[in-house]
């Protein structure tokens, strides 16, 4: 099982679905990756909305939601790295979704 994922988001609304901002450090959403465990390492390559830039940032699995979670999709949630990369992950994504952050709007998480 392959820890690389990349992962093309096609709008801040879907931005704002993936990000998971109660991680301290930030995270992201990924859709069915299932065979995972709690603290496993992962390497993430985010392409954002709008300005096509490409995030590398590193994380850990801190959150499951298994096929039987009523009213979440199946996954996994990442959180980033306490690391520059994964400092500026969080800086880039929160500046990007301004006032979508504090929304009340359906995710793919809690």
């Amino acid at each position: 099982m392959s820890n690389i994922f990349k992962l093309v988001i096609p709008s801040k609304i879907e931005l704002a679905k993936f990000y998971i901002q109660q991680f301290k450090y930030g995270g992201i959403f990924l859709h069915g990756s299932s065979g995972y465990e709690l603290g496993d390492g992962v390497f993430l390559l985010i392409t954002l909305p709008e300005t096509n830039e490409n995030i590398a940032v590193t994380g850990k699995v801190c959150w499951l939601s298994p096929v039987s979670t009523v009213g979440y999709p199946a996954g996994i949630g990442v959180q980033f790295s306490n690391d520059k990369a994964g400092s500026d992950a969080k800086a880039k994504i929160e500046i990007m979704l301004g006032g979508l952050l504090q929304q009340q709007q359906a995710n793919y998480t809690f």
